[in-house]
């Protein structure tokens, strides 16, 4: 083995990449903290069970390990599901949180795209405020990606309830449910083939759920969906999705907003409104987020809850490909100490330091100049018994 070599999914990030991940990560949180929501932070491990209960997450994601006491216990996988752990045991009421953190997937297989450490930045919203709170995180996502920089962009939305809807109507168990839910998130239409060759469902109801794929696009497709439903939960919806379009077209933020009803997303806890944003070259989603309303409820307590979490690294992808790139910032000043007093070296760079971005150079006056050239920096100072300031750019001293 390499001792240098990084395990596969995991990743460096070099100055540049630092400058503008901090960059895009300060304009999101003060995006956040425009909206009032306030940041927190949740432990990197967590008892194993806390992601696991009720099928929440797969055990199979998860990075396990033994604490001392005997009990199992996990790597951050998931910060909604850590919210909502802290709010049901330090919260109540209306709580608006944003979060940035490092999220952890155990991948066994070395050629997988995806990162095994991937950071995120999320704003998660509990309580009950109903299709208002859905609007609010809606207009967050949008803003957010705004702020960024970031122009051409897609907000798709979907709704779990009305997938839900035809599925239960065309008299599938719940396993049944979230076999075919994974398939069609997935776009995976040989797969659901297959699954209704194994799967003995009505010929009309099998189309239907077939043709959830095609149904995207403006607000016209929900008049098709409605054509192709005949029960209660898909029809609230349909609803409740057509409210959200006629609120977002009064805020003139109808362009951002798209319908995906296949967009049914593979996590169990997802109960309503489903969305995810998307960029042109960028592979997977940027943003994810909806509606869970039954994941505190897996914990012991019912409470309405909407969020969405913004990939890091796939925005900085977006990102880079559109130009919104920098370089991270180099010294103002550099200088050289070749014989002076400390105090007065001291005293001259923390003047410096309040305006500047100071760097030594470990060299004679020679080394320094170079370097100066090297890296644009106009402005050296030579420490030799006196403060002695060269301004480059015109050749002589200051």
């Amino acid at each position: 083995m390499n001792k240098v070599q990084l395990p596969f999914g995991m990743q460096d990030y070099l100055p540049d990449d630092c400058h503008n991940k901090e960059k895009a990560e300060n304009s999101l949180a003060s995006v956040f903290s425009s909206y009032g929501y306030k940041k927190v932070s949740m432990p990197t491990l967590e008892y194993y069970d806390l992601f696991t209960a009720d099928g929440a997450l797969a055990g199979n994601k998860l990075f396990k390990l033994t604490d001392t006491d005997g009990n199992l216990l996990a790597l951050r996988a998931d910060p909604t599901i850590q919210v909502c752990r802290m709010y049901l045991t330090s919260m109540s009421g209306i709580q608006r949180m944003y979060y940035s953190l490092d999220s952890f997937e155990y991948l066994s297989d070395a050629n997988s795209a995806r990162d095994r450490e991937f950071a995120q930045m999320g704003v998660e919203l509990l309580g009950k405020t109903g299709i208002d709170g859905e609007i609010e995180l809606l207009t967050m996502a949008i803003d957010s990606l705004l702020a960024t920089g970031i122009k051409d962009f897609k907000i798709e939305l979907g709704h779990v309830g009305y997938f839900e809807g035809l599925a239960e109507e065309a008299g599938l168990d719940a396993e049944k449910i979230v076999e075919l839910k994974a398939l069609i998130n997935k776009k995976d239409m040989i797969g659901v083939e297959l699954f209704f060759t194994n799967t003995q469902v009505d010929e009309s109801k099998k189309e239907s759920m077939l043709g959830l794929p095609s149904l995207f696009g403006d607000v016209k497709i929900l008049d098709k969906a409605l054509s192709i439903c005949n029960n209660n939960k898909s029809k609230s919806a349909i609803d409740n999705l057509r409210e959200i379009l006629a609120k977002m077209k009064e805020m003139g933020l109808e362009k951002y907003i798209s319908i995906d009803l296949g967009l049914v997303s593979c996590n169990n806890y997802y109960t309503g409104i489903v969305f995810k944003g998307i960029c042109e070259g960028v592979g997977s989603s940027i943003l994810d987020g909806g509606r869970y309303d039954g994941l505190c409820d897996r914990m012991g307590k019912q409470t309405d809850a909407v969020g969405f979490g913004i990939g890091v690294k796939r925005l900085m992808s977006a990102l880079k490909i559109r130009g919104i790139w920098e370089k991270a910032p180099s010294a103002d000043i550099a200088y050289v100490v070749i014989n002076a007093d400390e105090a007065l070296i001291r005293k001259t760079l923390v003047t410096l330091r309040k305006k500047n971005r100071v760097v030594r150079i470990f060299g004679d006056e020679n080394d320094l100049i170079n370097y100066c050239k090297s890296k644009s920096i106009s402005k050296a100072i030579i420490f030799d018994g006196d403060v002695v300031e060269l301004d480059l750019a015109s050749g002589g001293k200051a």
